[in-house]
């Protein structure tokens, strides 16, 4: 595939240049391309996605065939599966599977990533700097990469898969002290308004997006999230996170109703499914939650 990655970029520089425009007017507010990522797609670093493909095609107003034959543009379904595993497992700060998400990125870059295309890369990216910053604490991880994309998601009136993962470092960034938090309300609001119920695929992402949410605002403000939660478990029958849920709303209980045995029932309930999915960790970290809930 290098080789293909390596031709393309070529031709969609000498197209380019001989159409005498620069990077920047292709770029032109960078909504759709920053300067860095169009120059690793023409260095042959990146590979360019469809989308991004018929973007440049119109831009140098050429037929998109001219610049690739899309057939031969193939991820590999390993890549593929490692890249689910890491979207879909949870590590709730356990070590252990900390170091076997560290084992899953190791493997993507040293067999994967210099050959995927460029929105792959950015996705990889991701959700590499989202595990650094959650397990360090260290919010020094994301912002060169917030730097770079964080201003084209503001631009944007809906969200890609990864305009989401960008939204979701933020978020996990805030979480963990980000002093500039000015666009938190906003983009929490937003993530609301644009939430797709026929993309399952990008449904699973905007529970976590939900989640980096419900562990920053005020209490009161716990069941207006998890009823979303709930809207989207119903449509996705996907029930990962519903413990979490249940969490958040026994600490609405708690805190706003000051109701102690809903705040129980709920507990018992998250523990209860957290050990039907077979999630000890889980179950665990709730149980010690729960005790510190009720002697405070």
């Amino acid at each position: 595939m290098d080789h293909i990655k390596s031709a393309i970029g070529k031709k969609i520089r000498s197209t380019r240049i001989n159409k005498g425009l620069t990077q920047a007017d292709i770029c032109d507010d960078e909504s759709e391309f920053t300067l860095r990522q169009l120059a690793r797609i023409e260095n042959g670093q990146a590979m360019v996605t469809i989308p991004k493909l018929l973007f440049l095609a119109k831009k140098l107003e050429i037929p998109i065939q001219d610049l690739v034959d899309i057939e031969k543009i193939e991820i590999p379904k390993r890549y593929l599966e490692l890249k689910n595993r890491l979207i879909k497992s949870h590590t709730y700060g356990d070590k252990e599977r900390i170091a076997k998400q560290e084992e899953i990125f190791d493997e993507i870059y040293n067999n994967y990533y210099d050959f995927l295309p460029e929105e792959e890369q950015l996705l990889v990216e991701a959700l590499q700097v989202q595990l650094n910053v959650f397990t360090s604490r260290d919010i020094g991880f994301a912002l060169g990469f917030l730097e770079e994309y964080f201003q084209q998601i503001l631009t944007k009136k809906n969200y890609s898969y990864n305009d989401l993962l960008i939204v979701y470092v933020y978020f996990t960034c805030c979480a963990m002290g980000l002093e500039d938090k000015e666009y938190f309300d906003e983009l929490s609001k937003k993530v609301l308004l644009h939430v797709d119920y026929s993309d399952l695929e990008k449904l699973y992402l905007v529970e976590r997006v939900l989640l980096s949410i419900l562990v920053q605002v005020d209490p009161t403000e716990y069941l207006i999230y998890t009823k979303i939660f709930r809207e989207i478990m119903k449509e996705s029958n996907h029930f990962q996170h519903k413990p979490v849920v249940y969490v958040f709303e026994a600490k609405y209980y708690l805190d706003i109703e000051q109701n102690k045995n809903k705040t129980i029932e709920s507990y018992d309930k998250a523990i209860m499914f957290a050990k039907m999915l077979n999630d000890e960790v889980l179950a665990r970290n709730i149980e010690i939650e729960k005790k510190n809930d009720l002697t405070t």
